[in-house]
């Protein structure tokens, strides 16, 4: 897991509250990112509910002193709400795969609007400074790439993965000239970081990989996390949700929603790949720590969607 949360009432004379406490996860427990920015988290936050209508928990407190729990943690208010699952997939069966047509076409266009919602606050709107890799560069996409270089050589742990290396030199041979505005990323922006109740989000939560960059960047990491659960579920012989989140209804309605078009999805979709594959590295490579698996005679089968990145850069993957 990235992070911990640990969910608790307080009783006074007036009633009880319900909150969840979010924990940086302890180092020694090969944590999935090198950095868990607590303060910088919260911050966020604040920033998005207090400038959108978008159900982001209140943070009422943040702690950095990590004589308290072992770890700097923050405490938020908890909402109400389910979220669609990881652990089995949501294309797998459940409460998602069970909603009608109609509903799901609702939770579809909730989603990107609450999207293009949080993608109102920008550099020329709000002070997104404290979001900002400037080691890696003024540009947006500059400190996006560098970042991921960065993450990625942590990551590794000493290995090489040649797929990855090819995907960074695809990602700076084909690098957009436009990409839009420059917006507040949410950066897992995925539906298994939503709470809904039915259709409509209750909750955007698990902020841990914010950032500012252009709207394509969240944008297509929604549209690659669904893709890539609803690969799972066809290797496995199952139908899955083919017609659900799909890739052009999706930048449709992010199109309708922001008034603004959606510029070099392609790219934003393998560079979406690039992040899931470091975050699939590092998660393998924990796992083989753990002695949960075996480390396979290829590096690059580490990355559990190895066909889909190979057909991203051949190009076949949108045929």
């Amino acid at each position: 897991m990235s992070s911990e949360s640990l969910l608790f009432d307080v009783v006074g004379p007036n009633g009880s509250e319900s909150f969840v406490a979010r924990m940086a996860p302890l180092p020694s427990l090969f944590p999935v990112f090198q950095n868990y920015d607590i303060e910088l988290q919260a911050n966020a936050m604040k920033l998005a509910a207090g400038r959108t209508s978008v159900p982001v928990p209140a943070v009422p407190f943040v702690e950095l002193d990590e004589s308290w729990l072992g770890v700097p943690f923050l405490v938020m208010n908890r909402l109400p709400g389910v979220a669609p699952t990881d652990v089995p997939p949501y294309v797998f069966g459940g409460w998602v795969a069970d909603m009608t047509k109609a509903e799901r076409d609702l939770m579809e266009r909730n989603s990107v609007r609450t999207l293009a919602e949080l993608h109102t606050i920008t550099t020329e709107n709000a002070d997104l400074s404290f979001l900002e890799r400037r080691k890696f560069g003024a540009d947006p996409l500059d400190q996006h790439l560098g970042h991921e270089r960065e993450y990625y050589e942590w990551a590794r742990n000493g290995e090489n993965y040649p797929l990855i290396e090819r995907t960074f030199e695809w990602l700076e041979a084909n690098r957009p000239t436009i990409t839009g505005p420059t917006v507040l990323n949410w950066g897992d922006a995925r539906l298994g970081n939503m709470l809904f109740e039915g259709p409509v989000p209750t909750a955007v939560l698990d902020w841990e990989m914010v950032c500012v960059g252009p709207a394509g960047v969240d944008l297509a990491w929604m549209i690659f996390l669904h893709r890539f659960f609803q690969n799972l579920a066809e290797t496995y012989g199952m139908p899955g949700l083919p017609d659900f989140m799909e890739r052009g209804k999706l930048a449709a309605l992010y199109t309708e929603y922001s008034g603004h078009p959606v510029e070099a999805l392609e790219w934003f979709e393998v560079f979406a790949a690039l992040r899931f594959a470091i975050v699939s590295v590092r998660t393998s490579v924990r796992s083989i720590e753990y002695g949960q698996m075996a480390a396979p005679a290829e590096p690059d089968d580490l990355i559990m969607f190895r066909p889909l990145l190979e057909q991203m850069l051949e190009g076949t993957y949108w045929d």
